[in-house]
């Protein structure tokens, strides 16, 4: 399996709109981070995991083409505002993609994007819009997926409830300040966590630094990378204080698992 991080940003990106770089130093490439979006994939199936912003620059520079499926965590806009960009996948695949959501998160793609769902028309097999195709998940679900295995897990975002991924012996945990028990159940035995850590001081919407490494005491992955990071984070401070089994991710960064 190998995981590749489009975005390893927060919602707004490094450097940031009227702040800068913040923490970040603007001479290390790794602090340069756009917005959430991760590929998951193996020798049959490829699939995206949320569609941010900067879709179109992370599949270009990915050289991504194809998917076979879509997975969102939540409706936020660092999450979801991207889904226009799927467009070019339909052209090339020359036909719909599924796209797998909680009805949270279907309510407002209906509100922002509902063209997407709908038919495209007089019958062309041109795909002037996106086309995707509704599939509705929630947690504690497990979802076949072409060649894929996924166990859907339920997290805390303070204000929401958003959904984690486990692919066999990896997990992606986006946007959470609190794991449920049920959740960490779920997350036993995994090898690689990747885990959203928004910066190093306490938040009330995100986990972070310190707060991550103390779940991982509890789950003990072999590895554990934190993502979603913001301009208050500079990649080797943070990676210097990190344990052994810990690392920041970074824009096209490849996870083997």
């Amino acid at each position: 399996m190998k995981i590749t991080v489009l975005g390893s940003g927060h919602s707004g990106g490094t450097p940031m709109i009227g702040e800068g770089w913040g923490k970040a130093d603007p001479n290390n490439p790794k602090n340069r981070r756009k917005r959430p979006s991760i590929i998951v994939e193996n020798d049959e199936t490829r699939l995206l995991i949320d569609t941010s912003p900067d879709l179109r620059q992370q599949l270009l520079e990915a050289d991504i083409e194809q998917l076979d499926a879509v997975l969102y965590t939540h409706a936020h806009a660092d999450h979801l505002h991207g889904i226009d960009d799927l467009r070019a996948i339909n052209r090339v695949i020359q036909a719909r993609i599924p796209a797998y959501a909680d009805a949270n998160t279907w309510h407002e793609i209906e509100e922002r994007f509902n063209y997407v769902l709908t038919p495209l028309e007089n019958e062309t097999n041109f795909f002037y819009k996106p086309g995707l195709d509704r599939h509705n998940i929630a947690a504690g679900d497990q979802l076949g997926i072409g060649t894929f295995t996924i166990q859907v897990l339920d997290q805390d975002h303070g204000f929401m409830r958003t959904l984690g991924f486990r692919f066999d012996n990896f997990a992606y945990s986006t946007d959470v300040v609190e794991m449920p028990e049920e959740s960490f159940n779920t997350l036993e035995g995994i090898d690689t966590w990747l885990v959203g850590a928004l910066w190093e001081e306490a938040h009330i919407t995100h986990a972070h630094v310190d707060k991550v490494l103390n779940w991982a005491k509890r789950v003990q992955p072999r590895k554990l990378i934190l993502t979603h990071l913001s301009h208050r984070i500079d990649y080797d401070t943070i990676s210097a204080k990190l344990p052994d089994f810990a690392e920041l991710a970074y824009d096209g960064m490849v996870i083997e698992v």
